[in-house]
């Protein structure tokens, strides 16, 4: 086995991670890292994809000694006089490493145990070590320019892997870094002391609330502390400078009535904080023998939790490219386009998926500025001219009679209806189980819908298979696959595929066979579990289009997915 030296800035979850993924995969090495730990952290709700990888990298054990909040959903009072709805994390246990919940965590104690756990593998971590100047121009390595005290020497490496956050010095140096038009936020939050209200199904949970002004955040971490944070947009900066951080902090979480009403009086206990301009990705996030992860490639917005995945599971990638670029380096350039399609992809998949929760609940708050600006309604919105998600939507705006970018406003209702409590208040009777007649009804409508197409269509002259790549659930190496698509390269990655799979897709140029034949035929070649996801990953693709007995087109409502939750976990 062929073995590189690579090396990592950057000591959070992210260079962590691809540290210990890449000593499993047998390589070398050194992390750089510009704090000293402890260090201060926000983001400390995480999703039960991130356990998912931290436990097929062996930290299970290490993980529930340190006896984290166990975080079973994620409770929305979204929208002004909406009943609550939570989104839980229940899900059947399908392999060892698939989670039903999630942790919260204080960063300072969770990226220590990262970092002693890293070191204790046998990696070298340097703290208080920034680095001043990464030179890519080799074609065969890496030079990284390094400050430890007053002394500063250069350090040669085949790859790097950036992971040093927001501050990211590759980012800076490439100059590839675009800010979001859509989510201009920043944040302010604080600590309070406060033991979790609610001892049910709801205990664990965090709470995402909206108010006039924006939303806050109450997440539960362990010693009865909430972190309580207030989102509002980039305009309140000013006010922030007139009143001070504190009193701008308080008077506005006065404002939400419902966010206090949990906090019942609890205490302040620490200082108040700010964060800015934290929207963003990058025109790319790899080439040659440099990577980009986590924070230093891109962040949406701390709706749903997904900063920390993200980070671990580009950390993971990005250790997986390198692992199949040093055994095989004639594959660099097409391994570096699936980092940097993946990567892009699942950041689209998150900026879609918030952006639909911010329009639905536009329609229920007050017209503040907040709320105006978080507004999706017309397909001539410059500020989503670059997301691909957009453009589709704008695509399916222009070509259909039925549906109109006005319609985004309803994406995320499907979502909302499934976790809708019973109840107009909080209340320590729900229950995870009462929101399974919502689940049954949503699946028996999605079946019967299914099951009226009597013709699919296959959409385009050929159907192909195409080479790609995917992570190794166990061993994270990355392995060549094939997956299907058609001649105008429109393709469906989520699930590889072989040639019998395409033959028995090929067969609708020919014939017409509805949904239950194509279901029977995959479920004969061993997909039977796997059979309507493809189809439903297909329709949503635009590969197949499916007719109903009057041969009139059968809308399947496309998921709003994000990577982290269910069973799906794309690493």
């Amino acid at each position: 086995m062929k073995k590189s030296k690579v090396s990592i800035i950057g000591a959070g979850p992210a260079g962590c991670v691809a540290a210990l993924t890449l000593t499993k995969l047998g390589h070398e090495v050194e992390v750089f890292e510009r704090d000293t730990f402890p260090r201060y952290r926000v983001g400390e709700s995480f999703l039960p994809g991130t356990l998912s990888i931290l436990t097929r990298l062996g930290l299970e054990e290490k993980l529930d000694a340190a006896a984290f909040v166990k975080k079973p959903s994620a409770t929305f009072l979204w929208g002004q006089d909406q009943a609550p709805w939570t989104f839980s994390f229940s899900t059947p246990r399908t392999s060892p490493w698939v989670f039903d919940h999630a942790i919260q965590v204080k960063r300072e104690e969770f990226d220590q145990l990262l970092v002693d756990e890293v070191r204790e593998r046998g990696v070298t971590v340097h703290e208080s070590t920034p680095v001043t100047n990464v030179d890519i121009s080799a074609a065969d390595s890496v030079t990284l320019t390094v400050r430890q005290g007053e002394e500063s020497r250069t350090v040669v490496s085949d790859f790097v892997i950036d992971a040093s956050g927001s501050h990211s010095p590759l980012a800076r140096q490439l100059k590839i870094r675009r800010y979001d038009e859509f989510y201009k936020n920043f944040a302010v939050w604080s600590y309070f002391k406060k033991p979790d209200p609610f001892e049910g199904d709801l205990k664990g949970t965090t709470y995402s609330i909206t108010f006039e002004d924006g939303w806050v955040w109450m997440i539960p971490l362990k010693g009865d502390l909430y972190s309580v944070g207030l989102v509002v947009d980039r305009s309140k900066s000013a006010e922030v400078k007139e009143l001070g951080p504190e009193r701008f902090y308080r008077e506005t979480l006065a404002k939400a009535k419902r966010a206090t009403a949990l906090l019942d009086g609890a205490e302040m206990v620490d200082e108040v904080r700010i964060v800015h301009d934290w929207s963003y990705d990058s025109e790319y996030v790899s080439a040659g023998r440099f990577f980009l992860s986590g924070d230093a490639a891109c962040f949406t917005d701390p709706l749903f939790s997904q900063g920390v995945h993200l980070a671990t599971q580009s950390a993971v990638s990005a250790a997986a490219a390198i692992d199949r670029i040093t055994e095989n380096p004639d594959e660099s350039d097409e391994v570096h386009a699936w980092y940097n399609r993946t990567y892009g992809e699942t950041y689209e998949q998150y900026h879609e998926f918030l952006a639909s929760f911010y329009t639905f609940a536009s329609f229920t708050e007050p017209e503040s500025e907040f709320w105006l600006k978080r507004r999706i309604s017309e397909s001539a919105d410059e500020r989503l001219s670059r997301k691909a998600w957009f453009d589709r939507l704008v695509e399916a705006d222009q070509g259909s009679s039925d549906w109109s970018i006005a319609d985004f406003r309803d994406r995320a209702s499907t979502m909302i209806g499934i976790g809708r409590h019973q109840r107009l208040e909080l209340s320590d009777e729900f229950s995870d189980d009462e929101l399974n007649v919502a689940r049954v009804q949503w699946i028996s409508r999605l079946t019967k819908d299914l099951n009226s197409i009597k013709r699919l269509q296959w959409n385009g002259g050929e159907v192909r298979l195409e080479p790609f790549y995917k992570v190794d659930p166990e061993g994270f190496t990355l392995q060549r696959k094939q997956v299907i698509g058609n001649e105008a390269g429109v393709d469906m990655v989520k699930w590889p595929l072989e040639e019998e799979h395409r033959e028995i897709f090929e067969a609708l140029l020919k014939e017409d066979l509805g949904y239950k034949e194509v279901i029977r035929r995959l479920s004969e070649t061993g997909k039977q579990e796997l059979s309507s996801q493809i189809v439903i990953r297909l329709m949503e693709a635009g590969l197949v289009t499916g007719y109903d007995k009057n041969d009139q087109p059968v809308f399947i409502q496309d998921r709003l997915r994000f990577d982290g939750v269910g069973v799906e976990y794309e690493v």
